[in-house]
């Protein structure tokens, strides 16, 4: 992984690279670009014939039809929900802009970083990031959610969307070590509603039998039921 920065970024280059080497982030092929720019950060990722370019700019991506699913699987107005898999804070945002209060953790520094630039430039109020493990956190705090949302970052059939580029940067970025069953056990027991797993419709993962689903033509949402009273 190259990280390639102007005069004003030299220093926050130096931090990264020192993050990189002590995390498994080391391990990334140098196909895996970072790039920092004035008050911009975003990927370049030469793994396909024309390199795709990563950045968090979720402005432009704002619709009805994210927010009539959302409004599906978390019907409760203004409620608070903790997303345990963050990413790109795509989902996280469009939630935060439908006036949920919203919770996000992240364990990649590199996308922790790119997060708190999108955060700084676009002069969000109050958001409440954690940089670590979900199921560490989860298992620690004392606070409870109405709603806790969870994506493994599935396997998508591919196509040649933008969408699914950032998917499999994504992957490629991200450990994936952790037991994920024990991860959604964890998030019932702090959950008053409902726990939210996102995965592709016909994907083969072996999660905990959800008490339903809510399903769109490719994605499906596990809905476990919260146990805290």
């Amino acid at each position: 992984m190259k990280i390639l920065a102007d005069s004003l970024n030299k220093e926050k280059a130096i931090l990264l690279q020192e993050i990189i080497k002590k995390s498994y982030l080391k391990n990334i092929n140098d196909k895996i670009h970072i790039s920092l720019k004035k008050n911009n950060i975003y990927i370049v990722n030469n793994n396909y014939k024309i390199p795709s370019i990563i950045s968090i700019d979720h402005n432009k991506n704002l619709n009805k039809k994210n927010n009539s699913i959302f409004l599906k699987l978390f019907p409760k107005k203004n409620s608070s929900v903790l997303d345990c898999t963050a990413g790109l804070a795509r989902d996280s945002y469009i939630l935060k802009s439908m006036g949920f209060n919203v919770t996000m953790i992240e364990k990649n520094p590199l996308l922790i970083l790119m997060i708190r630039n999108f955060i700084k430039k676009n002069l969000i109020a109050n958001p409440i990031l954690y940089y670590g493990d979900s199921y560490e956190f989860l298992c620690k705090t004392k606070k409870v959610y109405d709603y806790i949302y969870i994506d493994f970052m599935f396997n998508k059939t591919k196509t040649k969307s933008l969408s699914s580029k950032n998917d499999e940067f994504l992957k490629i970025i991200c450990d994936n070590e952790n037991n994920k069953n024990r991860l959604i056990t964890e998030s019932i027991k702090k959950c008053k509603s409902r726990v939210v797993v996102k995965e592709a419709k016909h994907s083969k993962s072996k999660f905990l039998k959800p008490n339903y689903n809510i399903s769109t033509n490719l994605i499906k949402y596990n809905i476990y039921n919260g146990s805290y009273k």
